[in-house]
């Protein structure tokens, strides 16, 4: 019988050949990152109709209505009574008003009446008469701001005169334009023209002829 013989084996690994060293880049040359685009968005989907309302929520809002009609009801109704009570006062002051007014002219129409109760009373006693119920009736309406209007010998005014007639200028010495007599007073309340001055007036030759 034959025996084996162990034979030593000896393995040579390769040498590994080392890589050349990759060259250095300047940070200046070095080539900019590459930014990583984000990920796509994952797709949207369309919002959904919104659920319909309730029956708590429907009548919620119907009572919310019917307060909103109730406001605006009272409100109109309180706008009414409001005009109603602006018009009754100022009906009730023209009432007071026109009541104070007439009150005094009662004074005036005493006056009068005692003028002409006297029996046998001659021209100047009613004369005078007269000329106190006159004073009376001035001193009420210049009392109720009534004032008359200045026209005798003054320059024509049309804002608060009324030429009725004319008279040549130098027939009776005054000057064109000039009121020469009054046919009747007028009166003016503040800046207000309550009755114009009916006057007569001066004018030049050749506007008698025109």
């Amino acid at each position: 019988m034959s025996t084996r013989k162990k034979i030593p084996i000896r393995i040579v690994q390769p040498e590994l050949e080392e890589a050349p060293p990759s060259p250095v880049v300047p940070v200046d040359e070095a080539p900019p990152p590459v930014a990583e685009a984000p990920p796509p968005a994952p797709p949207t989907t369309a919002a959904a109709p919104p659920a319909p309302a309730g029956p708590s929520e429907e009548h919620a809002l119907r009572e919310e209505l019917e307060q909103w009609k109730d406001r605006a009801l009272r409100l109109e109704a309180e706008m009414d009574n409001f005009r109603k009570r602006l018009q009754r006062l100022a009906e009730e002051r023209i009432a007071a008003d026109r009541e104070r007014l007439l009150r005094n002219f009662l004074d005036v129409a005493d006056d009068l009446a005692r003028a002409l109760s006297v029996d046998g009373a001659d021209a100047e006693f009613i004369r005078q008469g007269v000329e106190l119920t006159h004073r009376s009736l001035m001193n009420l309406m210049n009392r109720e701001g009534v004032t008359p209007i200045e026209a005798d010998g003054q320059p024509f005014d049309p804002a608060w005169h009324e030429a009725v007639g004319t008279v040549p200028a130098q027939q009776v010495g005054k000057e064109p334009d000039t009121v020469v007599h009054v046919v009747r007073a007028g009166y003016r309340i503040g800046d207000r023209l309550l009755r114009p001055a009916r006057v007569i007036v001066a004018t030049a030759e050749q506007e008698q002829h025109s």
